[in-house]
């Protein structure tokens, strides 16, 4: 897969993801102004969490309900600085676990759906409160912010568990090299080099015989030679 090809499946998947948890807190958000009544709780899971629907000038989780305005310019650049990061991630060549593409999308849907609230009513709307615990009242929007964060550090720790065995891999010796260096084989080569030099030297005892078995032939030819001559110079004397 080309590069444009990885970052627009990369945008697509974020999008998307966006998308859904835009969608998700906005209609929660409406069914709650609309169904609920402000200030009273409800049970939702007994034991475990109610509707409590509130409106929330702050930030996530009520931070700074004193300072409205404040925590609407300080939302507004931190959803900012998010956007700004999740398009150099997506545009870049390292990787991007599919993990941390959706936490991404959680992320930025999460801060997108409680600027709409800000800029469109002044004010966020909350109505999740845990009925176990004393904790602030959130939204669907939290929740998503919260597990996009989540999906942001198993990213971090899968990216680097993943680094560290190729990098272990690498350093490793592969099996061919460690046989090829292994003692049987410097064995092996020892062998074939002692037998190569049994052979050379076999060749040249082998050459050398055949030599002297020249000698020895010629030398034999001379004395017949010579043997001949002379019953010859006898016969002719006699």
């Amino acid at each position: 897969m080309t590069h444009s090809k990885q970052v627009s499946a990369r945008g697509l998947l974020i999008l998307f993801v966006l998308m859904i948890c835009v969608g998700a807190d906005q209609l929660s958000k409406r069914w709650a102004l609309t169904n609920l009544t402000h200030g009273i709780p409800e049970p939702f899971i007994p034991g475990f969490i109610r509707f409590t629907l509130t409106a929330n000038p702050g930030a996530a989780f009520s931070i700074g309900s004193q300072n409205g305005q404040i925590m609407g310019v300080v939302a507004t650049v931190l959803s900012l600085v998010i956007l700004a990061w999740v398009v150099k991630r997506t545009l870049s060549n390292a990787p991007l676990p599919v993990v941390e593409q959706i936490g991404m999308g959680c992320l930025l849907g999460g801060a997108v759906g409680n600027l709409i609230d800000r800029y469109t009513r002044g004010q966020v709307t909350d109505f999740l409160e845990f009925a176990f615990v004393s904790f602030p009242v959130f939204n669907v929007a939290d929740a998503l912010i919260d597990v996009g964060i989540g999906c942001l550090f198993i990213a971090m720790y899968c990216c680097k568990t993943e680094d560290n065995v190729v990098n272990k891999e690498l350093s490793t010796p592969t099996d061919e090299g460690a046989r090829g260096n292994s003692p049987g084989n410097s064995a092996s080569d020892n062998d074939s080099n002692s037998d190569n030099d049994t052979s050379s030297d076999n060749g040249t005892s082998s050459d050398s015989g055949t030599n002297s078995d020249s000698g020895t032939h010629s030398d034999n030819s001379q004395h017949s030679t010579t043997g001949n001559g002379a019953n010859q110079i006898i016969k002719h004397s006699d």
